[in-house]
């Protein structure tokens, strides 16, 4: 039966700041697997449980997307904030971005852009790895797809930290300024290439769309605008929610996934010494620590979740975190074990399930096997140097610090 009973103010967001929210999350599963946080501004409630998460994720018609994926009612948001048909029309617009041939292609200009940050720090044999290569590397894949200028990729980190945290109900302050800063970039590149288009010129470096635009993003929403797929406002929120989306998980998943190499020195030796468990490695990284702990839907209509009526218009949290550490899952959900059945692994939640499975999934896994494949052989005995610092926002999980320690080794040994 669940506890209804109201909880201290905060408590569930609090303790998604934690180092290890685990041992809350386990609470929440066996406890209180319907969660209400009645004292946050706006209230809302917690689903935990891994059947119960799927089942609501199986229903987007009940649960939908289009009121935001943070605790904040949002409108008029795209792709991940918005629900079928605008939705599936989007995603079509963006897809062949993220096909297998395109991946593929963007992996030699993924490796140059790890190896040069690596090059920058690794021979220091210490320092923080998130402001060293988790926070920047991202930044510039993401900057490279969209086909953004060098220029702007630096102040992507700060623009779309302030939109995760204002997700949690943060600073809505820095959050506009934030949005109205990308959509400056994106507006400005959009222009650029619809002028190319316009006079028939070829520009940009690389392959060429078309023969006259270069081959990324936002010459893909270009034409699409042009076509009348999407709309001009519509062009320029995919552009913001793809930065946001594809920087700060993935910067997330990289830190995470070196702490614990830090904490279990064995796991970084076994994938040094059989690359071939990189893969799996990332997938268990996934599910161990969950980088989007829950993202928000909102009841379209009165629904019934584990016996209680909940009404229209309401707020909840499908934790992906508890789910994936859910026992009735998983075996033994709090040990670190690639070696789990590799159909069973790829089951966790994550990317999330369904019509809104994270289309930059892809992205994420490339960007993060070329960092284990480029930084792991480099930097052995890694180990912390300091307490490492978690990010603000309770709707993902992240490292806002991770200090190591560790024996550079040359590039071109062995």
């Amino acid at each position: 039966m669940t506890d209804l009973t109201p909880q201290p103010v905060g408590r569930h967001v609090d303790h998604a700041r934690d180092l290890e929210p685990a041992q809350w999350h386990h609470e929440l599963l066996e406890e209180r697997p319907l969660h209400h946080e009645a004292d946050h501004d706006p209230p809302f409630l917690v689903l935990s449980r891994f059947d119960d998460v799927v089942a609501a994720l199986k229903q987007p018609e009940v649960w939908r997307n289009g009121d935001g994926p943070g605790v904040f009612f949002q409108r008029g948001g795209v792709l991940g904030s918005t629900d079928d048909p605008d939705h599936a029309r989007q995603r079509r617009v963006l897809r062949p971005a993220f096909l297998p041939s395109a991946i593929k292609a963007l992996r030699p200009r993924v490796e140059a852009l790890a190896d040069g940050l690596a090059d920058s720090f690794v021979g220091l044999g210490h320092g923080d790895l998130v402001e060293l290569y988790a926070f920047p590397f991202p930044a510039l894949v993401v900057g490279e797809m969209l086909g953004v200028r060098a220029a702007d990729r630096d102040d992507f980190g700060r623009w779309s930290l302030a939109v995760v945290n204002a997700l949690g109900g943060g600073d809505f302050a820095a959050y506009e300024d934030a949005t109205r800063s990308i959509w400056d970039c994106i507006d400005a590149r959009l222009a650029e290439r619809e002028a190319l288009l316009d006079a028939g010129t070829a520009g940009g470096d690389g392959e060429l769309l078309g023969s006259v635009l270069p081959d990324d993003v936002i010459s893909r929403m270009l034409l699409a605008v042009r076509s009348g797929e999407l709309s001009r406002v519509e062009a320029r929120r995919l552009g913001h929610q793809l930065l946001v989306a594809g920087h700060e998980t993935t910067t997330s998943l990289i830190a995470l996934l070196f702490l614990r190499f830090a904490q279990q020195p064995e796991l970084a030796e076994r994938v040094r010494g059989d690359p071939s468990l990189i893969d799996a490695v990332i997938e268990e990284g996934l599910r161990f620590d969950s980088p989007v702990q829950g993202l928000f839907r909102t009841s379209d209509c009165p629904a019934v979740l584990r016996g209680e009526e909940i009404p229209e218009k309401t707020k909840v949290q499908l934790l992906f975190a508890a789910a994936n550490r859910d026992p009735r899952h998983w075996d033994d959900p709090d040990d670190f074990r690639p070696e789990r059945d590799p159909r069973q692994l790829r089951s966790h939640l994550a990317f999330g399930w369904g019509v809104h499975h994270c289309i930059g999934a892809p992205v994420a896994r490339l960007e993060t096997r070329v960092t284990l494949e480029r930084l792991l052989p480099r930097m052995a005995d890694i180990e912390l140097a300091g307490d490492p610092e978690t990010t603000e926002t309770f709707i993902l999980r992240g490292l806002a610090k991770l200090p190591l320690r560790w024996r550079p080794v040359p590039a071109d040994a062995g």
